[in-house]
């Protein structure tokens, strides 16, 4: 399987030392202070709650990156439709608008007076 020139190959997957930046010497160390501190009874549940967490968690990501990529897609492809509107006529608007012009010509009678 060869790339072609200027490519970069595809990663099938991300490994926990790119992550975390942490060797094979490091991991075994923390795995034997893990030992050490939990003990050989709590090890096995500690390390299955971990790998549940950590399943979770990718998961999690994995649906996040699918919608982002899916709202991306979706907002590049065409713009949404505007709704129309129509015009709003009110004929009950028309009758207050005489009855509030009353008032208005009363308060001006009485300032003329």
């Amino acid at each position: 399987m060869g790339c072609g020139a200027g490519r970069i190959p595809a990663q099938r997957g991300v490994s926990l030392s790119s992550v975390f930046n942490v060797g094979g010497g490091e991991v075994l160390v923390i795995l034997l202070v893990a030992l050490i501190v939990l003990g050989p009874d709590k090890l096995p549940e500690t390390a299955r709650k971990i790998g549940n967490v950590m399943g979770e968690v990718r998961r999690m990501s994995a649906g996040f990156q699918n919608e982002m990529r899916a709202a991306i897609e979706d907002a590049g492809h065409s713009e949404p439709e505007k709704p129309t509107l129509e015009p709003v006529t009110d004929e009950s608007n028309h009758a207050l608008g005489s009855q509030t012009d009353r008032p208005q010509s009363q308060a001006s009678d009485d300032s003329a007076a």
